[in-house]
C-alpha cells in the first residue's frame, strides 16, 4: 500500500484484528437508575497517576447516553466462560437484556457478578473519537481474583483461547495452523457459500452460520434464522414456503449495502418434515431454546454489534 492511498474502515478492521484483546462489558445507569451495558474490546488503561482507563463507545450507544447522564461507568472484564454474556450485550438492548444477569449497584453503577475483574469509574473526560466517543474514567474502585483465571480473548474477528506455554522439553511438534473458528466453503445451487460451524445445542442435526458479505465485527448486520427441513433438503424441495423465504432473504442480503448472516438450524424437536409437511407454517413458530442458543453463538463468534433480525417470527427479539 502506498503512503498516499486511502485506508478504508474494513481494511483497518482486518489489520487491527491481529491485535489480540480481552473482552469487557461497559456498564452504566441512567438518571432513573436503569442499567445499560455494551460489549467492547477497545478498552485500555491510560494513566497510573492519576488512575485512568478508557473505553470507546459508538456515538449512538445507549450505554454512552447513560454515562453522559450519570457521570459514572464500570468496566467488567470477562472470563473465558462468559461468551454467552458477551453475545447478549453485543446485541441491541431489549427489556429482557438484563433478565437473569446478576449485578450490584455500588455508587449507582451496575457491576456484574462473576466478572474476571471490575473497574468502577467516575467520568474524567469524553473525547471525540470519530464514529466513537472515548470515555475516559478516573478509577474509584477495583476488584479482581488473586489467582489465575482464563480471560475471554478476541482475535481476528472471533473468540480465542489462552494456551499456556509448555516448557521446552514438554512441547509437542506444532500442529498445522488453523483458525479458531474455521470457515467452510461449499458449492451450492446459489453459488459458493461460506459457512461457520456452530456449537451443537441439544437434539440438533445441523447448525451453521452462512456468511453473506463480510459480517465479522460489523454493526447492523442482517440476521435470519432458517429452520432446516430434513425432508425438503433431501428431496430438494423448491415449493416449500420456508425455502422461498430463504431465497428472498438471500437476495435481500446480496442486494443491500450491509452484510448478512443466515443461521441455518435443524432442530430435532421440530420433526422430520416440520416445514414441508405443514405447508411452511412451522417457520412461523416461536424460536426454540436451541435456536436461540445457536443465534447467540453466531452473534458471539462473529462479534456482531446491533444485528437486525429478519423474519416475522424473530420480530420479538428486535429492539
Amino acid at each position: 500500500m502506498s503512503a498516499g492511498a486511502a485506508v478504508g474502515g474494513e481494511a483497518l478492521r482486518r489489520a487491527m484484528g491481529h491485535f489480540a484483546t480481552g473482552v469487557g462489558i461497559v456498564t452504566a445507569a441512567d438518571g432513573a437508575g436503569r442499567p445499560f451495558g455494551t460489549t467492547a474490546n477497545a478498552i485500555t488503561s491510560v494513566s497510573l497517576d492519576p488512575p485512568l482507563v478508557l473505553a470507546c463507545l459508538r456515538r449512538e450507544s445507549a450505554t454512552l447516553a447513560a454515562i453522559r447522564a450519570s457521570g459514572r461507568f464500570a468496566v467488567n472484564v470477562l472470563g473465558a466462560d462468559q461468551r454467552e454474556l458477551s453475545a447478549r450485550f453485543a446485541r441491541r438492548a431489549t427489556p429482557q437484556t438484563w433478565d437473569g444477569v446478576g449485578h450490584r449497584l455500588p455508587d449507582g453503577v451496575p457491576v456484574l457478578d462473576g466478572a474476571l475483574a471490575t473497574v468502577e469509574c467516575r467520568t474524567h473526560e469524553l473525547a471525540d473519537g470519530g464514529d466513537h466517543v472515548i470515555a475516559i474514567g478516573r478509577v474509584v474502585a477495583l476488584a479482581h481474583p488473586d489467582g489465575h483465571a482464563d480471560p475471554l480473548l478476541f482475535y481476528r474477528g472471533g473468540y480465542a483461547d489462552l494456551v499456556p506455554r509448555a516448557a521446552e522439553s514438554e512441547r509437542a511438534p506444532a500442529p498445522a495452523p488453523e483458525t479458531a473458528h474455521p470457515e467452510i466453503a461449499l458449492p451450492s445451487a446459489l453459488g459458493t457459500l461460506r459457512m461457520l460451524p456452530l456449537a451443537g445445542q441439544g437434539d440438533v442435526g445441523a447448525s451453521v452460520a452462512v456468511l453473506v458479505g463480510e459480517p465479522r465485527g460489523t454493526a447492523g448486520a442482517l440476521l435470519y434464522v432458517h429452520r432446516g427441513c430434513l425432508l425438503g433438503d433431501a428431496l430438494g424441495s423448491t415449493v416449500c414456503r420456508g425455502r422461498e423465504r430463504l431465497h428472498a432473504v438471500l437476495r435481500r442480503m446480496e442486494a443491500g449495502d450491509r452484510p448478512g448472516v443466515i443461521v441455518y438450524h435443524r432442530d430435532g424437536a421440530l420433526g422430520f418434515g416440520a416445514c414441508c409437511l405443514s405447508g411452511g407454517d412451522a417457520a412461523e413458530a416461536p424460536l426454540t431454546a436451541s435456536e436461540r442458543a445457536a443465534l447467540d453463538d453466531a452473534v458471539g463468534r462473529l462479534a456482531l454489534r446491533d444485528p437486525v433480525l429478519l423474519g416475522e417470527r424473530t420480530l420479538e427479539l428486535v429492539a
